[in-house]
This record gives structure tokens, sequence and C-alpha cells, in this order.
């Protein structure tokens, strides 16, 4: 499917942080994404000349630019301007999802520089698969149910910054580099076709991407998946796409507390305050990073196939520094039964 290939090798270069330019051809239609980590910087091209009639003025090219014009000149708010972004962004983006011959041509380097205007593309990624209409993009996103999900390097980040309710925590917990889509949905209480749609969004949104693997290594992982205790079904699926829906207006214009945060660069070592190797264990690791994201990562750890996480705090030039940093721990990251200690993050040991 040509239209898949192209919507996940963009998403998938999201989800690796990637900082540069993405350029999108669909039918006659161009588009220009500038990137950085996730964060849509600026954007070129084809608006479907929504911000001429929004905005009152002559293109100029970068969108940004002219919506920040439109602010300075009083003809719109700061806020009015952000929510003309976002509809032109996701007008246009889901015309080429599904566009036929959709194409992507990725490029790396230094990304514009963000002024006035961040749009976060996870977060109107989400959006666009959750809300009304956004079923009919769950096949572009996820052609393949039994391909495996593994996580991508924005996954733990983004996964904090979402905010998403519990049930939606609890199954994306379960993406641990070996089971299906169908293998997570199959026996969740929320039903196959919401689980699916979640699965699409977070696909799309770059936290994860499909793999298609051998036929007999799926059904040994879905002999091995147990069923949830039922729940409620759809009460939680709108309380996330209110909280998507909140989160994006926000980061469309608070952009510079929202923009991405670099990561800590004193060194590969860290201090593992905590670990995981089974969703419910890693569903309370991420939520325990998303209170103090500066400090604390998820990172996995152990043999392909069978992967563990860990809760990692600090980052630290050797391992010296990194054990001499046990003395001074904050209380809020100790977790009980489990003793904190150095780590080479990256490394294969718990």
């Amino acid at each position: 499917m040509v239209r898949s290939s192209a919507a996940t090798r963009l998403s998938s270069w999201i989800g690796k942080l990637a900082r540069g330019s993405a350029v999108l051809h669909y039918g006659e239609h161009k588009l220009v994404l500038h990137v950085d980590a996730g964060a849509i910087t600026s954007v070129e091209g084809h608006d479907g000349d929504l911000l001429a009639a929004s905005f009152g003025l002559p293109p100029e090219g970068d969108w940004f630019a002219e919506a920040r014009t439109a602010v300075a000149q009083g003809l719109v708010t700061a806020e009015e301007a952000a929510a003309v972004l976002k509809r032109a962004l996701t007008n246009q983006l889901k015309a080429f999802f599904l566009h036929p011959q959709g194409e992507v041509e990725l490029y790396l380097g230094e990304p514009r520089p963000a002024s006035g205007f961040v749009i976060s593309y996870p977060h109107v990624l989400y959006e666009l698969v959750l809300k009304e209409g956004g079923e009919e993009l769950v096949p572009v996103f996820l052609p393949n149910p039994r391909a495996v999900l593994r996580g991508l390097p924005g996954f733990s980040r983004w996964i904090g910054e979402l905010a998403l309710p519990e049930e939606a925590l609890a199954i994306l917990a379960k993406v641990n580099d070996v089971r299906s889509a169908e293998a997570i949905a199959e026996p969740s209480p929320h039903g196959k076709e919401l689980v699916f749609r979640l699965l699409a969004a977070s696909v799309g949104a770059g936290l994860v991407e499909a793999k298609s693997v051998p036929l007999d290594q799926l059904e040994v992982d879905n002999a091995e998946v147990v069923a949830s205790p039922p729940r409620k079904r759809r009460v939680w699926w709108w309380y996330l796409l209110a909280l998507v829906l909140a989160a994006s207006g926000v980061l469309l214009v608070v952009w510079p507390q929202l923009a991405p945060h670099p990561q800590q660069s004193g060194g590969p070592w860290g201090v593992a305050v905590g670990g995981a190797c089974q969703p419910a264990e890693l569903e309370q690791l991420y939520r325990l990073q998303a209170k103090d994201r500066e400090n604390l990562r998820v990172v996995p750890f152990g043999v392909a196939g069978q992967p563990c996480y860990r809760l990692v705090w600090g980052s630290f030039a050797s391992q010296q520094e990194a054990e001499a940093a046990l003395q001074s721990l904050p209380a809020s990251v100790l977790q009980k039964g489990f003793v904190p200690h150095a780590v080479l993050v990256g490394g294969s040991s718990p």
C-alpha cells in the first residue's frame, strides 16, 4: 500500500527524534515541515487558501511568519492564529495520508528555529486519528494488525507529555517489541476497534512502529497474552480525546515552556531507581517519569525479544560520579524494595 509506506515513513522519522525537513507530495500539492525532535517549527506549502482567508494577508510562504504578521497587525489574536494553523495543518496532513500516491522526502539537518509558534506533531496526530472521521486513518497507520509493535525513541518522552488516562497507558505498556497489535487488542475488555484505533494513533504519532515478523513468532506471543478483567469500555476513550484536544491547543501557543527539552549531556551513566518487565510495572515507571521528565527517563535493557525497562535518574560522565550521586538522590524517586545503583545506559544488565 503506497499511502501507508509514505505515512509510516514520516511518522517513524518523527518518532526517532529526527531534526530537519520533511517534504510531502500529494497530487499537485507539496507541504514542507521543518521539524525539531517532534516539534514542528515552521510549515511551508499548500494550505488550501485557509491562511489568506483567515488572516486577510498575501501569502508569505512560511505559515508561521504569516500568523506572526497577522497577530502583530492586530488582525487576529495569538490563540486565533494558532487555531487557524492547526486546522490548516490537520487538513493537509490528512489529505497527504489518504492520497493513494503520497510520497515523502526526508532531510536531516538543523531545523528552522522556532519563532512564535510550535506545533507538536504527536498531539496533532493523536487528535487526527482519535476524533470523528479519524477511523479512516487506522488502516493507513496499521494496515496489518499482525505486525509487531516496537517502541521508538520518542515513546517514553511523549507518553508522559500526552497525559494519557490509565486505560490507554495500560494498553501501550503492552508494546514490548514482541506483541502484535492483534495480540494486544484481542484480549482487551475495551474492544478491538478502540484498541486498534489507539495503536494506530500511536504509530501515526511516532511513539511506536509496526514491523512484520514470521507467523510462528506471532502465534507464540499470542498464546502468552492473558486477558484483563472486564472494565467499562468507552468513558475513558472520550476522556483521552478531550485530554489530547486540550493539550494540543496549549502546545500551539505556549511554545517556549513546552518546546523539546534537550537530552541531559552529562554522560552515559545514570542511577537506576526502578525496574519493570511486566506491562503493569512499566505503566508505573511511565507515571513516575511524567512527574520529573527533566531528570527521569525510562530506558530498555536486556536481550532482544525479552525486553525489560529501568527508570534512570540523572546523567553522569563516569560510574564514579553516578555512584557518588547515590548519596543525594531525592526521596521522591526512591521506590520501596528497589536498591538504587549506577548503570551504564544502554547496557544489558539490570
